[in-house]
């Protein structure tokens, strides 16, 4: 009869285990007690919204806010801006650790629809998970990683905290605001194709339109093809972005088909390869993918992409990118 009683009241006692709001969730995971802090004591709105919010949140361990508190400028962290963190930080979707490290990668929309970092006609932004590197496409599976805005990595240390409502999964270091495409080129140190995109009065073109697919080479790509843009002419440089650029489409690695060509701003296509672990636009590998930016994504490439109508052939025949 004892355990009878035992096992009963187990049960009856479940439910309210289980009923744990995220906020006593937050308050009782030691390794949060940072982000327990700022929102009970400064932010009690904050909570309130996220305690009401069912779905997936990634909350920033002490270490990773400490960190983002002692780099920012305390005058720029207002209370809007911290409500932006929050939904950047949440998503409306229950999404457990494995479901978000499936082969190939998953994004997750999140609930941060401010126009300033969600330019893409409608939806909030997102952000990519991977524990297959950051295109999805690793042969073997590692640390589940979530990507953000300027090429920022967040390793998943704690994941699959249950709260009445969702999914917590505590993660290393806070994600990164999606910002143009162009401050995301400053951001990676694209330098000369920064100064390409200068040169030429371009930004807007890749900044402005909601959905766009910005495929960027990195400088080292670019010197090692041989190429001096100060020996093109502003026409040549201009179709060489163009080649570069993927309008109308927000083409994260998740929905880029293998096999398929997707239409630049030029006019000639690119064909997408998922090959030997890899992701590749014509026969050019991309280096880091899934970088989020404010109206779309951006791919870091490791070579140059030589358009049919060759753009950058007055200063080159060589491409460094792996032959497929």
């Amino acid at each position: 009869m004892a355990l009878v009683k035992l096992y009963l009241g187990v049960l009856l006692c479940a439910p309210l285990a289980l009923a744990a709001g995220i906020a006593e969730v937050i308050a009782q995971t030691p390794e949060l007690s940072t982000l327990n802090s700022i929102l009970t004591t400064d932010h009690p709105d904050l909570l309130a919204e996220l305690n009401a919010t069912a779905g997936t949140f990634f909350a920033p361990s002490n270490d990773a806010l400490n960190a983002f508190i002692s780099a920012a400028d305390p005058n720029q962290l207002t209370a809007e801006v911290l409500k932006d963190l929050v939904n950047y930080h949440l998503s409306p979707t229950t999404l457990s650790a494995a479901d978000l490290g499936q082969a190939g990668g998953k994004i997750a929309e999140t609930k941060l629809s401010d126009p300033a970092f969600a330019n893409l006609g409608g939806p909030a932004n997102v952000v990519y998970a991977s524990a297959y590197g950051s295109t999805g496409q690793d042969a073997a599976p590692g640390p589940l990683k979530v990507y953000s805005g300027i090429g920022g990595e967040s390793t998943v240390t704690n994941p699959d905290i249950q709260y009445d409502g969702g999914l917590m999964h505590v993660i290393d270091r806070v994600l990164d605001f999606p910002q143009s495409c162009t401050t995301t080129m400053q951001a990676k140190s694209l330098t000369t194709l920064l100064d390409a995109v200068k040169r030429t009065n371009y930004a807007d073109t890749i900044d402005l339109p909601a959905k766009f697919t910005c495929l960027a080479p990195t400088n080292e790509a670019i010197q090692g093809a041989g190429i001096d843009i100060s020996a093109l002419s502003d026409q040549q440089v201009l179709d060489a972005l163009k080649y570069h650029s993927i309008p109308g489409e927000v083409d994260y690695s998740t929905v880029l088909e293998d096999g398929k060509e997707y239409p630049t701003l030029l006019g000639p296509t690119v064909k997408v390869h998922k090959k030997d672990g890899q992701l590749y636009f014509n026969d050019v590998a991309v280096q880091q993918g899934n970088i989020i930016t404010n109206n779309g994504v951006a791919h870091v490439l490791s070579g140059v992409l030589i358009s049919p109508t060759d753009a950058w052939a007055t200063t080159t025949a060589v491409d460094t990118a792996t032959t497929i």
